[in-house]
């Protein structure tokens, strides 16, 4: 069972009660500070617990509501579009090296086995494409631009683990 302390907070002829583990308020007769509103995150209390203990911040991850959406039956095109519509605020033309992107690719090479997907971390950008390790391969290919069938969809580190988790690779034959 989850630790709950129960702290008390107020000022003369107005108090309220909260979880100190979350900020929750879970009573109270001050109008300003309603029942399930947040102490630490509306600034009515500090928050005295360490950085370490204090819960993260989904909101500031993109794509973790698509993992939270998951039911194991969905395709991978269908996981892409839902990716790119959550990463369609950073998108680029070129990559920037040590950066993750996402994109959709289509290998002009004949013969040859692709990810149409690509979750990368670019590691060089010369004139005819660039270079990064595929995170769905596990190895480093080379992209041209004529390959690139899409925008580059920019990926912060937090959000890099959370697309590594979902299965939206697609193998192809060229």
């Amino acid at each position: 069972m989850e630790k709950r302390t129960i702290r008390k907070g107020g000022r003369l002829g107005k108090g309220y009660s909260y979880v100190l583990e979350t900020g929750e308020v879970t009573y109270s007769n001050d109008p300003s500070i309603p029942v399930g509103s947040n102490v630490y995150d509306s600034g009515v209390r500090k928050d005295i617990r360490k950085p370490k203990d204090r819960p993260t911040d989904d909101n500031a991850n993109r794509v973790r509501r698509i993992i939270g959406d998951l039911i194991g039956i969905e395709s991978p095109e269908y996981l892409m579009v839902k990716i790119r519509e959550a990463l369609k605020d950073t998108v680029v033309q070129i990559p920037t090296e040590g950066k993750f992107y996402t994109y959709v690719y289509r290998a002009k090479t004949p013969g040859i086995r692709y990810d149409l997907h690509p979750l990368i971390a670019c590691t060089e950008v010369y004139g005819s494409g660039f270079t990064g390790i595929n995170f769905h391969w596990g190895k480093y290919r080379k992209y041209t631009w004529e390959e690139i069938q899409t925008n580059l969809y920019e990926v912060d580190a937090g959000e890099l683990e959370d697309l590594r988790e979902i299965p939206y690779a697609k193998f192809l034959n060229s």
